[in-house]
């Protein structure tokens, strides 16, 4: 089967089974918001990494076993200062009584490649669940959701703890596994497009393996040194039964990253009897603003079903 009837397929099956219901579920109580912003999740290489908290309050004190919602900032596997909590603060979440977290990373450089990203996103699920107490976060409640390279290693967050090679550092006695992964329009497949696609691959790609997309040198002869690599850090290669619950939200005009990633993603998830959906915004191209803000608000908040 081609990919564009591949692709095709996947629309046809899943625009037509996702009916959206106009039913709300917000939460009826309002609480108040205390920000603890540029907390040291982890230090590297002289480098400190941080993350910004912002925690529902009652009557002045911190909520107990407050659920977690993690905004991963990240693009092109590039990162800045923890950010205000994206999508999750905007629509009221910390309001209604979830936690959420900014979580940063080392951005990629040229000393800096595959795979320190993801054992830094790792490292922030562990100190979260390691400071659980203080915080006042359920350990057992965590979502994390990024789009592009961010929806990529909200994606590897979903693999389970067999998987712990890409777990060092501190907190080692804590899972680096969250419950539910909010992945938007993300590689996941990064060996897919290496082998069909070279000269299509997006150049964070190339440079996060650790190489250099060259129009001077022949596509194969770049590809084969990072083939290896490409496999190791694509969340497909991980999928099981105890992969976490994935929703994956996709724009179906995306150029950069192809709509059949998510396609297939997602037919990977299936076979492997974990629980996930996707959404295509036929409207959209490559950006975390799938469908109009309320209803990809109800998608989302919906598929957070807590086991």
């Amino acid at each position: 089967m081609s990919n564009r009837l591949f692709f095709g397929f996947c629309i046809v099956a899943l625009l037509t089974s996702c009916a959206f219901s106009q039913e709300s579920q917000s939460n009826s109580e309002q609480y108040e918001v205390r920000e603890v912003r540029n907390v040291v999740y982890k230090a590297v290489d002289g480098q400190e990494l941080k993350l910004n908290l912002f925690l529902p309050t009652k009557n002045g004190e911190l909520l107990k076993k407050t659920p977690v919602l993690i905004d991963i900032v990240s693009g092109g596997w590039g990162s800045g200062a923890p950010g205000e909590g994206g999508f999750w603060r905007a629509c009221g979440s910390v309001e209604s009584g979830y936690a959420v977290v900014s979580l940063t990373h080392r951005s990629v450089t040229k000393d800096c490649v595959f795979p320190a990203q993801i054992e830094d996103v790792k490292a922030g699920v562990r100190f979260l669940r390691a400071h659980a107490d203080e915080y006042g976060l359920d350990p057992n409640r965590i979502a994390a959701m990024g789009a592009s390279s961010g929806g990529h290693m909200a994606s590897m967050l979903g693999l389970s703890d067999e998987y712990r090679q890409f777990d060092v550092g501190d907190n080692l006695d804590q899972s680096s596994q969250v419950q539910i992964v909010v992945d938007f329009c993300c590689t996941a497949d990064m060996k897919f497009y290496l082998e069909r696609a070279p000269e299509q691959t997006p150049d964070p790609v190339y440079a996060v393996l650790g190489g250099q997309k060259r129009n001077d040198v022949p596509y194969d002869q770049q590809t084969a040194p990072l083939l290896e690599k490409a496999a190791l850090y694509s969340p497909i290669t991980y999928v099981d039964e105890n992969f976490s619950p994935t929703i994956i939200l996709q724009g179906a005009l995306d150029h950069l990253v192809v709509p059949s990633q998510s396609c297939l993603f997602y037919e990977s998830l299936k076979r492997a009897n974990v629980r996930a959906e996707l959404w295509i915004d036929n409207s959209q191209g490559h950006t975390a603003s799938i469908f109009p803000e309320d209803q990809r608000k109800k998608i989302i908040f919906d598929f957070l079903q807590w086991n």
